[in-house]
């Protein structure tokens, strides 16, 4: 250690004479022995030729037994020397007779390689040194320490200082340098089963090794798919168990935190009426290192449930078990001030939070999930302000704007959105200015650029949106070709597809939208043959489906719209029955109900659709007053309610007045701010021929010209460069109803020339007659 502060070598520097010091060990191990005292003074350095090359020495187990130990060094009852506390292992530890064997030299080495990393070593050598025996066998085989980066972040800022400038790097980068890989390596070395830590030290040398060459590392466990599998395979009911003993010991925890933080009040009273103002000072401190571990402690299970945990339960569709661990989570973190926490804390805050707020999103909790995360943003900003070099910190503000753009969005919050989307592509930009050009800073930027060509699509800047989707495609191609595997890239592939066949569907390109269509499906079965159990893909092979049935119900093939809806269904049924909470998964299903309803009542009796309507008002009801926010539930409860009224005018029932009542209001909530896109005003526009229909089939001839004169106020402005069928057909049919036959002509013939065929026949006659030279009769 001495040697490598001296001159100041680099982590990969270290890292190799490292791997040559465990080829050393080896060497010893094959001999049949086991040093048991490993430690930085024993093992010497020298230079030959200008290369280090380190000697270890000390194997004087047999002489130590024999001559005055160090003040550093344990005897056991039997006389044992077994080695130096801060470098032992939990095996030697035990202070009875037990085989030690290798894997004893092996975490030595992890200690070693901790300090050669980070500059401490896991444990306080001279806290140990004033602890009594039993103090430090508890320390030794109980305590985890934290992972090298971990120690490396919580570092005073001057401390890290100097650790980065003895490893000829920036202090900023070393947080990033030792996650992932040094982590688990040193981790696993360091495990307190001797049986989960490297066999050999030639095993510990190799994987060094292979992180020097940029290779994968064994030290990895396990993917988390596979550990989630087994576990929720096995035990269904018992998950819910679980995550309501994680909650007990979350709140349990965070109850001792709380007593605490008051037991130190009470000592800074007292402290006052004391005479010996020392032992104050001294309880308080404890009581504060103690408060301060119980909330980490909290925070780490946190992290862990709403993290790894979450991650896997996702995959599977079993959210809803974490719904109160979400809630008591925000709870804690809103009691605390931000101003107060260290560095650590508020990482691991932002993280909890913003991975609290997805799980909302997926709820369709959209003011809970947005709380969410804007704390993490405020937590993340705060960080990244006060290391402006650290690209984590970056990291961890953008996963923060990000969501909030996209929660907006999902809100009609359009403007808000672009705002959001828009700093998050700002502080991509800024992390591949402070990274270059590394593997997450590209994805981040590709996904900054990502998000601005939905908002395009969104406000029908259709060609800027194929543009920027387009060239999306090419950079992930690009990143595919060194990472054929990926499974990131491959599923933003189908994405990429997915939105420009939506793009070509609002263009009136309907053979390329479907094909498009056809490639997202194909994409998202070979994902979902590579990871069967991730719901993830079932979700995204239902929506494929679902759009290639909407688009051969727009071409008039209704038998392959009716297969196409059947095989979505098959797919969300599933998932809504596996996961009813998940309210992303249910408004799916319920979008194709009530496509599957469209078609059901252009084709058939009225009465065939009666009860599917009744249902789907009743559930579009209840998710709109769970959450009056969703832009998307209410459009889909006017839908709901204007095929109702279609329903009932259909089959010369009186009421069909009130259902078309019920879509107009909605309606005109949706259209009545800036927030209304096209879709909003072609909806209501519907809503409006519809109303204006059944106001004619009455004598209510003034108030029909009045709901058909409203639909070409509120569409005109969008049809004079639109393709998008939406707009052009009720335009088309409302010019048409008011005898406005020219007017009707253009935007009837582009969509008769697109292929485009009306599944309701009421609108089908009228834009027939909307391309027909003879002149209008209605008045």
């Amino acid at each position: 250690t001495q040697f490598c502060d001296d001159h100041s070598l680099p982590m990969a520097d270290r890292l190799e004479l490292f791997a040559r010091v465990c080829v050393a060990l080896q060497h010893a191990h094959q001999k049949g022995i086991i040093h048991r005292d490993l430690k930085p003074s024993n093992i010497l350095v020298a230079q030959h030729a200008g290369v280090p090359s380190p000697k270890v020495i000390d194997f004087g187990i047999a002489k130590a037994t024999q001559g005055r130990l160090s003040e550093q060094a344990l005897l056991t009852g039997l006389d044992q020397f077994i080695g130096t506390p801060a470098y032992m292992s939990p095996e030697q530890a035990e202070l009875r007779d037990l085989d030690i064997d290798t894997r004893s030299d092996v975490y030595s080495l992890g200690v070693l390689l901790y300090e050669l990393l980070t500059g401490r070593p896991p444990y306080d050598p001279q806290s140990l040194v004033r602890a009594g025996i039993q103090e430090i066998r508890r320390i030794i085989r109980e305590v985890e320490p934290p992972r090298p980066s971990t120690r490396v972040l919580t570092l005073a800022d001057a401390d890290r200082a100097t650790v980065a400038r003895l490893r000829s790097a920036a202090p900023g980068q070393l947080t990033s340098v030792l996650q992932g890989d040094l982590d688990w390596i040193v981790m696993r070395c360091l495990e307190k089963d001797r049986s989960r830590r490297y066999g050999t030290a030639h095993e510990l040398a190799d994987d060094v090794r292979r992180h020097l060459r940029q290779e994968p590392v064994v030290a990895r466990p396990p993917t988390r798919l596979y550990r989630a599998q087994r576990f929720v395979a096995r035990n269904r009911l018992a998950c819910a168990s679980t995550v309501a003993i994680a909650l007990a010991l979350i709140l349990g925890t965070i109850i001792s935190v709380h007593q605490a933080l008051r037991a130190t009040k009470a000592e800074q009273v007292a402290r006052t009426e004391r005479d010996t103002a020392r032992n104050a000072e001294r309880a308080e401190a404890l009581a504060r290192a103690d408060a301060q571990r119980r909330q980490e402690q909290a925070e780490d299970l946190l992290t862990f449930m709403l993290g790894d945990f979450r991650t896997e339960l996702k995959k599977i569709g079993r959210l809803q078990l974490l719904d109160n661990v979400g809630e008591k989570a925000l709870a804690h973190f809103a009691a605390l001030n931000p101003r107060d926490l260290t560095d650590t804390a508020l990482a691991r805050q932002a993280k909890a939070l913003t991975q609290i707020g997805e799980t909302r999103m997926d709820q369709a909790r959209f003011a809970e999930a947005t709380t969410a995360f804007t704390t993490a943003y405020d937590r993340a900003a705060a960080l990244a302000a006060r290391h402006p070099q650290d690209g984590d910190m970056l990291f961890e503000r953008a996963q923060a704007e990000f969501w909030l753009g996209f929660v907006a969005r999902r809100r009609g919050e359009f403007s808000t959105a672009r705002d959001w989307l828009a700093r998050y592509r700002d502080t991509a930009l800024e992390l591949v200015a402070l990274e270059g050009e590394t593997w997450r800073a590209r994805q981040e930027l590709n996904s900054g650029h990502h998000n601005l060509a939905v908002l395009d699509f969104d406000g029908g800047n259709l060609t800027a949106a194929r543009d920027g989707f387009r060239a999306e495609r090419i950079v992930v191609e690009a990143m595919l070709a060194a990472r054929p595997d990926d499974i990131d890239l491959l599923s933003r592939l189908a994405d990429i597809a997915s939105w420009l066949g939506s793009v070509a569907e609002r263009d009136g390109q309907y053979a390329e939208a479907s094909a498009r269509f056809a490639e997202m499906s194909v994409r998202y079965r070979e994902l979902s043959a590579l990871e069967p159990a991730v719901a993830r893909w079932q979700l995204e092979l239902a929506r494929s489906a679902t759009f290639a049935g909407n688009i051969a119900g727009l071409q008039g093939r209704r038998d392959e719209a009716r297969a196409a809806y059947l095989l979505a269904g098959a797919r969300f049924d599933p998932l809504v029955a596996q996961d009813p909470k998940n309210r992303l998964w249910l408004v799916g299903a319920l979008n194709l109900q009530l496509q599957q309803a469209a078609l059901q009542l252009a084709g058939e009796s009225p009465t065939a659709v009666a009860t599917l309507l009744e249902q789907l008002t009743e559930q579009l009801a209840d998710l709109v007053a769970a959450e009056p926010s969703s832009r998307g539930f209410n459009r889909l409860l006017a839908a709901a309610w204007r095929l109702e009224g279609r329903r009932r005018f259909i089959a010369g029932l009186a009421d069909a007045d009130r259902a078309v009542a019920q879509a107009l209001t909605l309606g005109e909530t949706l259209i009545a701010n800036d927030r209304a896109d096209r879709w909003d005003f072609s909806d209501y526009a519907q809503a409006c021929l519809l109303a204006g229909r059944i106001a004619f089939a009455s004598d209510r001839l003034d108030e029909a010209r009045g709901h058909w004169t409203r639909a070409v106020a509120v569409l005109a402005p969008h049809m004079k460069d639109s393709n998008d069928w939406r707009i052009l057909d009720p335009g088309a049919q409302a010019f048409e109803l008011l005898g406005q036959r020219d007017a009707a002509r253009g935007p009837a013939t582009r969509l008769r020339n697109f292929g485009y065929q009306s599944l309701d026949p009421l609108a089908a006659s009228t834009l027939d007659a909307a391309c027909s030279p003879v002149t209008s009769t209605h008045k």
